[in-house]
């Protein structure tokens, strides 16, 4: 993956965005089941190398049944599911 700058132009847009479409910013609140949620989840798909922001969102969303996740990461819509192997709906397909 490569990253890129954005630049500040592109942040203050990004920022509005984010605001208009009421996207919410994830609750840092986890608790020990949580954390038992998502390295479980990261053993599941050891495979495929996922990182502990894949799982926290994976977690996340199994178990707020009405989030949607947005990620340009393909793995969310074509091979994770939440833990309890429904599939994670996603902000953007």
């Amino acid at each position: 993956m490569i990253l890129i700058d954005t630049g500040p132009s592109q942040r203050l847009r990004l920022r509005g965005l984010l605001r208009e479409l009421d996207v919410e910013p994830v609750p840092a609140d986890a608790d020990a089941g949580f954390w038992a949620d998502s390295f479980d989840w990261l053993e599941r798909y050891a495979d495929h190398e996922p990182d502990w922001a894949d799982a926290s969102l994976a977690v996340l969303s199994g178990r707020d049944r009405h989030a949607r996740i947005w990620t340009y990461d393909r793995e969310f819509r074509t091979t994770w599911r939440r833990p309890n192997g429904t599939a994670i709906p996603l902000a953007i397909s």
